[in-house]
């Protein structure tokens, strides 16, 4: 008997949710970034830079783990029990243990509390990529999804503005702000429903179990879903994603963290004026590339797109930290640049890795692909705490050589596999779907 399959959500709810979700990700994941000073320096009793420096680039790398771990894990879970579902796991995790780092007693608490609400932000960014590009068609994903990433900007003005209302309560305030996120999961509950490309494949399972059609998954158990992805086809695809993502987050997460705790350094105060005005502009760079970014990829290509970004990035990060020593108005223009240039490498990520993989691991192997690089850029953190160190406390010299590693990226733009710029149903899928179930024309 043939089953019609449920309508899904409409385009612009599912934008609504990933947007929402991933501004509440920008907002719980810089909340670090803006409080590290004084929280380390109240957690460590101590004042010092060089000491905040190395700490402050561990707890950031336990959070990246964080990111990745949960990105892989729930990936696979949103390939075996819906994309939608994962979704709201994820937020629940990560504004809970946002929340949880209010209690802190020790910096050892504070980066175990990280690294769970990593684990959310990294499965929440991966199944709003899927349910994105599952969702939009076209050139219209393309342009959506560079929308999307205006989010996490978004999100660290809401924690600039959240810490200049909250600082006179100290930072753990901020933290507790952290949970709003919570209240996004009614809204995704009442109005989400999974794409029809993940229904088809629920249902070709349901009916393989019936024994009604003759259908085997190629990867139906947790195991397989991750070992499926180094198999021959798979392996150069998610290598070269991991190339661009390790590059971005390096970029990102082991040089943007520290602009605030050098700001401390060149005025030599708690600069909560100074770290909110530096976070607006730098963050009004990152939402112009996302409205931007969806025009720059289709202009230049996928390639040439990563290959104008990294390079520009790193022009940037230099300029900013090799030309300004002091807090003056020509540190704004550099902030802004490199808001733009270092955000606008995620957007060209997340349109190009959905169209490397098929239904059945997408979830898994955007997850994976995508956020394997955060171990990469752990490892750089706790590479530019010590580099901090090392330079006597220099949060600018450190950032200069940590930038560098965007010519990492430069190099990987010449291996990528090509794609036909479409997030397409798999052939298998499709046929069965013209042969058994009644679906909506845009899916079969």
């Amino acid at each position: 008997m043939t089953q019609t399959l449920a309508k899904e959500s409409s385009p612009l709810h599912v934008f609504a949710a990933a947007w929402l979700g991933l501004m509440f990700d920008g907002m719980d994941a810089t909340i670090f970034v803006l409080v590290m000073y004084p929280a380390l320096s109240e957690l460590l009793h101590t004042t010092s830079h060089a000491a905040v420096g190395a700490c402050g680039g561990i707890v950031i790398a336990t959070f990246m783990i964080g990111w990745a771990v949960g990105a892989s894990v729930f990936g696979i879970v949103a390939d075996l029990i819906g994309r939608t579902k994962a979704m709201i796991m994820t937020i629940l995790l990560y504004a809970l243990f946002s929340g949880l780092c209010a209690t802190s007693h020790t910096w050892i608490e504070l980066a175990f509390f990280r690294f769970l609400v990593g684990c959310g932000i990294g499965g929440e960014q991966t199944t709003g990529v899927v349910l994105l590009a599952e969702t939009w068609k076209r050139n219209a994903r393309l342009h959506a999804t560079s929308l999307m990433t205006t989010a996490f900007g978004f999100g660290y003005l809401l924690a600039g503005l959240l810490n200049t209302w909250l600082a006179p309560f100290g930072w753990r305030a901020l933290f507790l702000a952290g949970i709003i996120p919570a209240l996004l999961t009614v809204y995704i509950r009442a109005t989400l429903k999974d794409p029809l490309q993940f229904q088809l494949l629920q249902e070709c399972r349901r009916r393989a179990a019936a024994g009604q059609i003759n259908w085997r998954e190629t990867s139906p158990g947790v195991f397989s879903k991750f070992l499926i992805l180094f198999n021959p086809e798979n392996r150069k695809k998610v290598f070269a994603v991991a190339c661009l993502s390790s590059t971005a987050i390096v970029g990102f997460w082991a040089v943007l963290s520290w602009i605030p705790p050098w700001i401390n350094q060149l005025t030599g105060t708690l600069a909560v004026t100074e770290r909110t005005n530096a976070a607006i502009i730098m963050n009004l760079g990152t939402i112009l590339s996302g409205v931007l970014g969806g025009f720059i990829v289709l202009k230049m290509g996928r390639k040439n797109a990563f290959r104008f970004t990294f390079s520009c990035a790193l022009l940037s990060a230099i300029g900013l930290f090799l030309t300004v020593k002091t807090f003056n108005p020509w540190i704004f223009p550099w902030l802004f640049l490199l808001g733009f240039f270092a955000q606008l490498p995620f957007q060209c990520i997340f349109m190009y890795a959905p169209e490397l993989f098929g239904n059945e691991i997408r979830a898994s192997a955007v997850g994976s692909s995508i956020q394997c690089g955060r171990f990469v850029g752990a490892l750089a953190a706790v590479l530019g705490g010590q580099l901090i160190a090392f330079f006597g406390g220099s949060y600018a010299l450190a950032g200069s050589c940590v930038a560098l590693f965007y010519l990492v990226g430069l190099v990987a733009t010449f291996f990528l596999p090509e794609t036909n710029g479409n997030v397409d149903l798999d052939s298998r899928l499709a046929l069965l779907a013209n042969q058994t179930l009644e679906l909506n024309a845009e899916v079969t």
